[in-house]
């Protein structure tokens, strides 16, 4: 659908036009005469003129064409306006008058009546209950909301009046341009999927926003999302997440909220940005007004504040898409030679806290010349001596060279700095934490490359790390009550007499100091039937161990009876700063894949144990569900305490592993361990 002429129509009908400052006729007709030369036609029998022009009693007393009418009258007079504009033929009508499905069954009945009207005259209709549209690069406000804003690339669809004009004024405080604006309200006519169509080929939009409380057709809009997230930017928020919510919405628009799950899961599958709040969308126009539309993902920090860049580090290392890019040891050189010695050249590069914009300027020259990064983060802190406009300038001078995305942190020092960024249309942040944020939402999509293993300090390389045998770990368990199930074997011929009394189905694991993820290294093999299957799985495993761990020393296999039961993980870290550290989850294979883990730092009650059970995500599982059995909390309390007894005993133990433990109604048993000294 071509809605060129709603948002740059050359005759605009006002129904509803009014000399009184107080009413919403006068204010469009206010916003309407501010804008280019179009004819602005103001329609009330109740004037002979408005703001000095001559006032029609009806749209079909207007001689010439008009393609669009904005309607702003009472609720019980809107069909029959809108059948007028029908009969004149006007193309596009907005209803920005309330008092329809969003007030219960009458006002539904009345909506009703003019989504009839609207389709028996071809009439492409936006609202009820919204404030209007906006085509900015056509000069065009036909609402009731303030001043347009200034001119950019970035179209704005909001099913909230309220939200929309919140946003265009934070955008006219911060300059930040817009290309369009509509308000769809209602939805009676033109819903979001149809903006949607019509802003994916708008050469004048590079971005869109959308706040939503709900959606007209759910696969019609996954399918124009994946359209558009592959030329430009979407980002979603939507409200009506809760039980309130969703009511709320109900009687804001009349919407039904989508189940927020099923929303996030497709915008995720469209591509598009899904974000929670306000902010976060504002954050993002601001990165797509200075034209920071593609994703950066491998980023150097500059600094002048070791502090803020250590924080910055931890949010883009803990970000789903995000990492800091590796600078080469030739870029290291190059800015060991205009820094001061002090100064680090790794990444964040940290120039110290009485650097000047030309010690920026001499970092930056280098930095956006390295390949492997794609963004920068600039840090400032304005310490006395901080020349902060000058370095704003500094980035200006270089942000077409590499995306710079400056984080100035404090107050009136670097007002000066924002006015510096404003004027030049950069995006700039007052926190850390926001800054991340657009940058891991513009990432979206991308897979975040696997982080290398730390590099090893001084003091790990003198650091000896053992793992305990079976035999020695078992004493150790033994010591405290627990002991894990099954026999050891050291050699293939010790098989027949480790097995006796041992009854079939068996499993077999390798033990290896080497082998820590047994299932993945093949190192695992189940449901043996009898003493045959045994010394062939025995066969099957050193197979395996020799393909995926080739430089593994084998020292035996356990060999166990098939346990069954819920598979949870029970541990112990001895970490530097609080010792001792418990921890409990679910385990086998889902303890990489799922993380679903409580700690406590010791010492550690009962109550306490029985806490972190109850604290998993995933809980319910081990509570039983249609209608199976909870499983032995007592039992996993016990175990839980006596690893914290064992590593309060043993100050030599950096770290128990037992995973599984498989935990039944009746019990708890111990399938694998691993300690580490």
């Amino acid at each position: 659908m071509n809605l060129d002429k709603l948002f740059n129509p050359r005759a605009v009908a006002v129904v509803g036009a009014s000399d009184d400052k107080t009413k919403i006729g006068h204010t469009l007709m206010y916003n309407l005469l501010r804008g280019k030369k179009r004819k602005v036609y103001p329609i009330n029998p109740a004037f002979k003129k408005v703001e000095h022009i001559l006032c029609y009693p009806s749209v079909k007393n207007i001689t010439s064409e008009i393609d669009l009418a904005v309607i702003a009258v009472k609720p019980e007079i809107v069909p029959a306006v809108l059948k007028d504009c029908g009969e004149k033929k006007i193309p596009f009508v907005i209803i920005i008058t309330a008092g329809f499905k969003e007030v219960g069954a009458e006002g539904k009945k009345l909506e009703e009546e003019i989504k009839t009207i609207a389709a028996k005259y071809k009439i492409s209709l936006v609202g009820p209950n919204c404030l209007g549209v906006m085509g900015v690069q056509s000069d065009l406000n036909a609402t009731f909301a303030g001043d347009l804003p200034i001119k950019g690339k970035t179209a704005f669809i909001s099913q909230s009046g309220a939200v929309g004009t919140a946003m265009l004024d934070w955008a006219k405080k911060e300059k930040i341009g817009f290309s369009k604006f509509v308000s769809i309200g209602n939805e009676a006519g033109l819903t979001e999927n149809d903006f949607l169509k019509y802003f994916t080929d708008d050469s004048s939009v590079a971005a869109i926003l959308m706040y939503l409380e709900g959606i007209s057709d759910g696969q019609k809009f996954v399918k124009l999302a994946k359209k558009i997230t592959a030329k430009k930017p979407l980002v979603i928020l939507k409200a009506g997440k809760s039980a309130r919510g969703s009511a709320a919405v109900a009687s804001h628009t009349g919407s039904l909220a989508p189940s927020e799950k099923i929303f996030q899961s497709a915008c995720r599958q469209a591509g598009a940005v899904y974000v929670e709040s306000l902010e976060d969308m504002f954050n993002l126009a601001k990165m797509f007004e200075a034209g920071l539309l593609k994703p950066m993902t491998n980023l150097a920090i500059l600094t002048n504040g070791g502090g803020p860049s250590v924080v910055m580090s931890d949010l883009i290392e803990a970000s789903e898409h995000l990492s800091l890019a590796e600078i080469s040891e030739p870029v290291k050189n190059q800015l060991r030679k205009v820094l001061p010695p002090t100064a680090a050249v790794g990444n964040p590069v940290d120039i110290i806290g009485d650097a000047l914009s030309d010690r920026y300027e001499a970092a930056l020259k280098i930095l956006t010349e390295e390949k492997s990064i794609n963004g920068i983060i600039v840090i400032l802190t304005p310490q006395k001596m901080t020349d902060v406009k000058e370095t704003a300038e500094v980035l200006v001078k270089y942000k077409n060279k590499k995306p710079i995305v400056p984080v100035f942190l404090g107050g009136e020092a670097i007002i000066p700095a924002e006015e510096v960024f404003k004027k030049n249309r950069m995006a700039y942040f007052h926190d850390l934490r926001p800054a991340q944020k657009a940058l891991d939402a513009l990432a979206v999509g991308v897979k975040k490359a696997s982080a290398d293993a730390p590099a090893k300090t001084k003091k790990d390389e003198t650091v000896s790390v053992r793992q305990l045998d079976f035999e020695e770990s078992n004493k150790l368990l033994y010591s405290v009550g627990l002991k894990t199930v099954g026999v050891f074997a050291k050699q293939k011929t010790d098989l027949k007499k480790a097995l006796v009394g041992m009854k079939y189905p068996l499993a077999m694991k390798v033990v290896s100091e080497q082998v820590i993820h047994k299932s993945d290294a093949g190192g695992v093999q189940i449901q043996l039937a009898d003493f045959a299957a045994v010394e062939k799985a025995w066969d099957v495993i050193v197979k395996n161990i020799k393909i995926k761990v080739p430089k593994a020393k084998i020292d035996g296999m356990v060999i166990q009876p098939m346990v069954s039961g819920k598979e949870v993980i029970i541990g112990m870290k001895r970490d530097a700063s609080f010792g001792p550290v418990v921890l409990f989850g679910l385990g086998g294979i889902f303890t990489e894949v799922l993380k679903d883990a409580s700690m406590r730092v010791l010492s550690v009650a009962e109550k306490e144990a029985m806490e972190m059970i109850d604290e998993l995500k995933g809980s319910a599982i081990l509570a039983g569900s249609r209608g199976e059995k909870s499983v032995d909390r007592k039992a996993l309390v016990k175990i839980i305490l006596a690893i914290a007894k064992l590593a309060e005993n043993h100050p030599e133990i950096r770290e128990i592993d037992l995973n599984p433990v498989m935990a039944t109604s009746t019990g708890a048993t111990l399938v694998d361990v691993r300690i580490l000294t």
